[in-house]
């Protein structure tokens, strides 16, 4: 029977015929550019992002089906009148709230700021259509532009924006 030291001597005393713990490394070897023999079939990956956003409808006369019940109001009230002004040729796509179609050949697109900007749609388009909304794609600067930028309804129908009015609500005094 061994006892602890010799054991401890018989594991910690090195063998005679044990490789050495540290190997030589190996020398550096000069890399060359491969030849084109050499070189293996490659495939070229096109990664495209697109981004679909969706603008819904809300109640309208001419969409009077498109969205829930309408809220019960007074029969005293005034029905508003909306004056046409100026507006910016651009709208960010991010304050679009939803939309309405109000007229035969328009829409009206409610914004984040409770503003409504009227989108004359360009010639051939029905503001019909986009009943249950729209979908535009997303640009590189995050806008909806008037001549560069088209919505797409859910019926398959693409149409350019042509110009955009500031809509305001004024009292209608007679």
């Amino acid at each position: 029977m061994l006892t602890a030291a010799a054991l401890w001597i018989a594991v910690a005393a090195p063998a005679a015929d044990a490789p050495s713990p540290v190997t030589a490394p190996e020398p550096l070897i000069a890399l060359t550019a491969p030849t084109p023999e050499q070189i293996a079939p490659f495939w070229q990956v096109v990664v495209e992002q697109q981004l679909i956003i969706r603008v819904p409808a809300q109640r309208s006369q001419l969409n009077n089906f498109a969205a829930g019940p309408m809220p019960s109001r007074r029969a005293t009230e005034i029905p508003i009148v909306w004056k046409e002004k100026k507006a910016p040729k651009c709208v960010a796509m991010r304050n679009i709230m939803g939309m309405q179609a109000t007229q035969r050949d328009s829409i009206d697109i409610i914004t984040r700021q409770k503003q409504r900007l009227r989108a004359q749609l360009n010639r051939g388009c029905r503001a019909l259509d986009f009943y249950a909304g729209f979908y535009m794609q997303g640009s590189k600067d995050g806008k909806l532009c008037e001549d560069r930028d088209q919505i797409h309804a859910r019926t398959g129908a693409k149409c350019e924006i042509d110009k955009f009015r500031l809509m305001v609500p004024v009292r209608d005094d007679d």
